[in-house]
């Protein structure tokens, strides 16, 4: 059967993370657990890794932890996912229907993403969400801390007009006065190390030291709002795969004035499950900004 463009199938259940309900919701219910206290002011944007659920499942929940200890009533969470399955041009939504998922279906905010797409911001475009993980890893902690709200899916491609995304979201968000009501979750990866991505200018030990420093530099670009600088860093750098969501995300919050970012967790595959010499690894990283200065309308 074609796929199904109001109907987003778990894809990865049964491979990624887990395809049975209850061992699903309690590695879930662990991972927000014991992720930490993030009391403070309210977040509203972060980062996310998107790897199997056993590799970076305890990083992302970090970012879903804070988010719902401090914002618990945000109503739709749009998620900025990472591109790899096709090349774009413009962001694409998936603009109406479900995702589903072993702990039950996220339903998409439709309205919403109908203004979105009048407002030319983006395109109604599900084909590029099949197949890709960057943003179905994201729903069944979606279900878990906020089960009574909906989501935006958007596949953000690595631009350079990423970050004027962003912005131009951020001022759609105010002028629709939905700033509160929402937030902002992007999806990426960090440096990927070893031979299979091309990627191995130093051996043995030193390169997990070495990968960890690449990441520590794009990380303090998205800190510093430097959000127009990832894109072509990323690249230059060999450093993330979801550039463009991380750009998007970082203008967002420049663009409200949240407070600087605060960097949660930053690990790799390697330090998750160690085996032998770090060869071959994926970096992993949790950030999220907190509304700041009040925002002028």
């Amino acid at each position: 059967m074609p796929p199904d463009r109001f109907y987003r199938r778990a894809e990865k259940a049964g491979s990624w993370y887990p395809a049975n309900a209850a061992e699903l919701g309690a590695a879930i219910d662990h991972f927000l657990a014991t992720a930490g206290d993030y009391a403070g002011a309210p977040v509203i944007a972060g980062v996310v890794p998107h790897a199997g659920l056993s590799f970076s499942g305890a990083t992302a929940a970090k970012t879903f932890a804070a988010l719902r200890q401090t914002n618990p009533a945000v109503k739709t969470l749009v998620i900025f996912g990472a591109v790899h399955t096709q090349a774009l041009k413009i962001p694409a939504l998936w603009a109406e229907g479900v995702w589903d998922s072993p702990l039950g279906r996220a339903a998409v905010d439709a309205p919403l993403a109908a203004k979105i797409v009048a407002a030319g911001w983006g395109e109604n475009n599900p084909q590029p969400h099949y197949g890709d993980n960057a943003i179905e890893l994201q729903i069944p902690f979606v279900r878990r801390a906020f089960p009574q709200a909906k989501i935006l899916p958007v596949a953000v491609p690595p631009s350079a007009a990423a970050a004027d995304w962003g912005a131009r979201f951020a001022a759609f968000a105010q002028n629709e006065n939905l700033t509160a009501d929402l937030a902002v979750i992007a999806s990426t990866d960090l440096t990927h190390y070893g031979r299979p991505y091309g990627l191995t200018p130093v051996a043995g030990a030193a390169a997990l030291e070495w990968s960890k420093k690449n990441d520590r530099r794009l990380l303090a670009s998205a800190q510093n709002f430097a959000a127009e600088k990832i894109v072509p860093q990323a690249a230059a750098e060999q450093s993330a795969c979801g550039a463009g969501a991380l750009a998007a995300a970082t203008a967002y919050a420049r663009a409200l004035g949240a407070t600087p970012a605060e960097l949660l967790a930053h690990t790799t595959s390697y330090e998750v499950q160690p085996a032998g010499e770090p060869s071959m690894f994926v970096g992993y990283a949790a950030l999220v900004w907190r509304r700041g200065r009040a925002i002028n309308n």
